[in-house]
């Protein structure tokens, strides 16, 4: 009897307890439907703000904004804790952060020590809400959520954009976003291919890391792991070359999987500007480490690898836009390079040839070993070196004869000339002192082009050859300035003898630009075209030689303006804005390329190699022209010199 009444005791006790539970759970909702009504009543404002930051946000919330989220049941202090207990509504304006780590405690713990998590004092740094929203929170699968695979990089670039973090200075890559949607990874995701990496593939979720942290999945130690959870056959290759071995040795110095590919904008080989595109990748890849003398002494590596490629056949036609010609990858593959000394590399000497076949299929051992590295390097082919040699001095000999040789005819030719004009009439076109200031002029600003030149293009054969003479730097700034001090001067004088001088004043009004030169332009022309039997009638100056004085003037100035901005650059941003020193420097450069140009294309003609003058004109040594080409070249002011007097008075 006992018995069957505690067990039916038992079994009532247990309804009873299972009923509470049911009655209880199906309570909860309503409890949290009560509570969210009574935050709702005022949050329920389109118009409700706070100040956050100094900055006015929305507190505006909706119970659609919570119904279908990841919370859809939670109440508002499930997650606003202070408010716990609290009923005497409204609340103060100034609540507490909700904290996700009442519930989400172990995630909480990784996300602290992640980057994020340590950069909290950072007021832009990311929380909780930057990446999964604040009330409609979705599941990461959930293709509308913030965290998902395809909307992950578009809620990273809230932060990491260049127009948002540019001047934050806890973000060191700025326009990873901007480079990541460029790259293949980004267009994959974009279109909607899961198997695409987003961000928290390399990166990580939560425990996300510095890329300094060993911890972190971008350390360069970690990068060739983290690429092969995707790539895992490339990874097998990289492991098993030299440079994967290194890495996994602990040498930082060698080159992971973002070193070549890039971090974010990683391109297809085929893009241009791929660095591992074949026109790109010995300069921009391969080179920056085999070229680079502190690692090639550091780990023992042959010098020189890198140049020898460059001045073989393969490396000027990449140069030249080839995309069949050989590349470093072409002979020692891309991922499992190896030592010439291993037998599996593909240019052992066991291999060496069987690898020239795939683009020489008639390749021998003898055609192999001539494209090596070593047999175009002068230090390992000593016939090569013994061969360029005698054909530097043979060219040395030869051409500097041919030289001499020249100017010995030329130089006579030049004296006949001036003997020539002994017996001839002529006229002083120039005076002595013209001609002084015309020989500074040609002195200095021959010396400027030369020492202006050297230091803007350093490595062009002719300044090796001043170097060779010990016109390094320090010589070099040195006589460019004495030179600058000549011309300045060379400026002066003139401009003292148009002023006081009264040949200066004449000289001054005879070259002035005027309407007549235009006229005189167009005859000129017209003859040299043959479509006009009228020649121009020229004064004392012509309208060529009018335009280059007025462009010696006018470059004149520039020149020394510019030189002195970059001569004295402390003195001048002192009052000027701080730009000023490059655009100095620009002008200088093309003024002078301006300048040059001019004189060796145009002067040079008028005064050397124009049929009626040459082998030269000697008005510039002498200040002398013929009476003969002053009636042909200038007849206006050969007339105006045989007036009458009385005429002239007239």
């Amino acid at each position: 009897m006992m018995p069957s009444t505690f067990l039916g005791s038992m079994r009532y006790a247990y309804l009873t307890f299972a009923i509470f539970i049911i009655s209880a759970l199906m309570f909860v909702p309503s409890v949290a439907q009560d509570d969210n009504e009574t935050c709702l009543s005022c949050h329920d404002d389109p118009e409700l703000t706070t100040t956050r930051d100094s900055v006015e946000i929305s507190i505006y919330v909706t119970q659609n904004a919570l119904d279908g989220s990841v919370h859809e049941g939670l109440s508002c202090i499930d997650c606003h804790a202070d408010l716990d207990g609290f009923d005497d509504y409204p609340h103060p304006k100034r609540l507490g952060k909700a904290s996700c780590s009442n519930c989400h405690d172990d995630v909480w713990e990784v996300f602290a020590a992640s980057a994020h998590g340590e950069a909290l004092d950072n007021p832009k740094a990311a929380t909780c809400t930057s990446c999964h929203g604040t009330h409609s929170i979705l599941a990461s699968r959930d293709s509308l959520s913030l965290s998902s695979h395809y909307n992950l990089p578009k809620t990273c670039s809230s932060c990491h954009r260049e127009l948002t973090l540019k001047k934050d200075p806890d973000i060191h890559v700025v326009d990873a976003y901007a480079r990541y949607v460029r790259g293949v990874h980004g267009r994959r995701v974009a279109k909607g291919y899961e198997d695409a990496p987003s961000c928290e593939d390399c990166h990580g979720i939560h425990d996300l890391y510095k890329a300094s942290d060993p911890r972190s999945k971008v350390y360069k130690t970690s990068v060739p792991e983290t690429c092969a959870r995707c790539h895992s056959d490339i990874y097998a290759q990289y492991e098993n070359g030299i440079h994967g071995k290194a890495l996994a040795a602990g040498i930082l110095d060698s080159p992971n999987c973002s070193d070549c590919h890039g971090e974010h904008e990683i391109l297809a080989i085929g893009d241009p500007d791929s660095p591992v595109n074949l026109a790109n990748i010995a300069d921009y890849v391969c080179g920056r480490c085999h070229n680079d003398l502190q690692l090639v002494k550091k780990y023992g590596m042959k010098n020189g690898q890198f140049t020898t490629y460059q001045d073989s056949y393969h490396g000027l036609a990449v140069h030249r836009g080839s995309t069949k010609a050989a590349s470093c990858a072409s002979c020692h593959r891309a991922h499992d390079i190896l030592p010439t000394t291993n037998p599996a590399s593909t240019v052992h000497p066991d291999h060496v040839t069987d690898t020239c076949r795939k683009c020489h299929p008639n390749a021998t051992e003898a055609f192999a070993a001539s494209y090596t590295h070593q047999a175009i390097e002068l230090t390992e082919n000593r016939l090569n070196a013994i061969i360029r040699q005698i054909y530097i001095l043979l060219i040395v000999v030869v051409i500097g004869g041919m030289v001499i040789h020249t100017l010995i005819i030329y130089i006579r030719f030049v004296v006949e000339k001036r003997q020539r004009m002994r017996s001839v009439p002529t006229v002083q076109r120039f005076t002595k002192n013209m001609v002084f200031q015309h020989m500074l002029l040609i002195i200095s600003f021959s010396v400027l082009v030369i020492t202006g030149f050297a230091l803007r293009y350093p490595d062009t054969w002719w300044v090796s050859v001043l170097n060779s003479f010990g016109m390094y730097e320090n010589v070099r700034s040195l006589i460019h300035r004495i030179a600058a001090g000549i011309l300045v001067y060379a400026a002066l004088h003139h401009i003292l003898f148009l002023i006081i001088s009264r040949r200066g004043r004449q000289e001054l009004k005879a070259i002035a630009p005027t309407v007549q030169d235009v006229s005189e332009a167009k005859t000129n022309i017209l003859y040299h075209l043959g479509l006009s039997g009228k020649k121009a009638d020229f004064g004392r100056y012509d309208y060529t030689e009018k335009a280059e004085y007025w462009a010696l003037i006018w470059g004149t100035v520039v020149m020394a303006i510019t030189g002195f901005i970059l001569w004295f650059p402390t003195f001048f941003t002192s009052f000027l804005p701080p730009w000023i020193v490059k655009v100095a420097e620009t002008i200088h450069l093309y003024e002078a390329w301006l300048a040059t140009l001019a004189i060796v294309l145009y002067h040079f003609f008028f005064v050397i190699f124009h049929p009626e003058r040459y082998p030269m004109s000697l008005t510039w040594l002498n200040g002398k022209i013929t009476e003969r080409e002053l009636r042909h070249h200038h007849p206006k002011w050969y007339r105006s010199m045989n007036r009458p007097a009385e005429e002239e008075d007239a």
